[in-house]
Parts: C-alpha cells; structure tokens; sequence
C-alpha cells in the first residue's frame, strides 16, 4: 500500500475537501484541525516510517496552505460563519441560499466543536438588500436557542 500523505498528490487534497466539507471549516482555518482530526491522516501515518513523519506532515500542510491561498481552490467552499451555541460553545455554520424574483431560501449547516449539528432551514419574502444578513440571524439565533438540539437534517 503506498503513502498518500504527499504534498500534491490527488488522494491528499480529495481527502482534505471531504473532510471540510463534512466539518464546515473554510480551507485555510480547516488545516490543522484536519491533520489532527481526519481519519485519512490517522491512517496514513499508520503506513509511514518515523523518521519520514515530520517532513511529509510538513510538505502536505505546506502544500495545503498553497491550495488554500488560491482564489479557484478556495472558491469551491461556502463562508464559513461563527457564533457561540447556548453554553458558550463557539459554533459555526454556513448558509447555502436561493434567490427569486419572490424572496431567499437558505439552508444553515451547523457545528459544535467537531460534532455536525444538523441543518436549518428558513425563507423570507418579498425583496430585500440584506438576505444573507436575515439568513445568518436567523440560524444563528437557532443554534442559541436550541444548542445541540438543532440537530434535523
């Protein structure tokens, strides 16, 4: 079995997008809870030598914050919000939304910590300046209202 914990290799950076993608972090802030959190890297140093650890570790976070820095990369991924659950707790979301001629959709995915929340749903109508203003308001004040409890969807 060979190592895929590589700077550049395809089986790194498909891993690192899933992972943020199930864990709701932006690229850049997402490196490091990656290499301590995800499963793929748990495994992949499983397969690597100690004495290849470090270095490999470092080339693939470098070469992750490069794919970070760049605008197409980066681009693939929602913002990422942040806001304090009922306890305290920092928590953050994201907000996937539709526009119509009659008003916004959105759809809020939250998290705690590395526990995934659930989803949020919401809609406002008529026309307005400010949905995504409305939409982080109204999931946020649904994780602080609810805490762990959002978890539907």
């Amino acid at each position: 079995m060979s190592v895929k914990l590589k700077a550049g290799s395809m089986e790194l950076e498909t891993a690192f997008i899933d992972w943020l993608r199930t864990q709701g972090y932006n690229p850049p802030e997402g490196i490091e809870p990656f290499f301590h959190g995800s499963d793929f890297v748990r495994t992949q140093l499983l397969l690597i030598h100690d004495s290849e650890k470090q270095q490999l570790l470092e080339e693939a976070r470098q070469h992750l914050v490069r794919r970070s820095r760049d605008p197409m990369f980066a681009g693939q991924f929602p913002a990422v919000h942040e806001c304090r659950d009922r306890d305290g707790r920092p928590a953050r979301y994201t907000v996937n939304m539709t526009l119509s001629d009659d008003g916004a959709e959105w759809i809020g995915r939250a998290w705690s910590g590395g526990d995934y929340l659930g989803e949020i749903h919401g809609s406002v109508a008529g026309r307005r300046v400010n949905y995504l203003e409305l939409a982080c308001q109204h999931v946020e004040a649904e994780i602080l209202a609810r805490g762990a409890a959002v978890r539907q969807g």
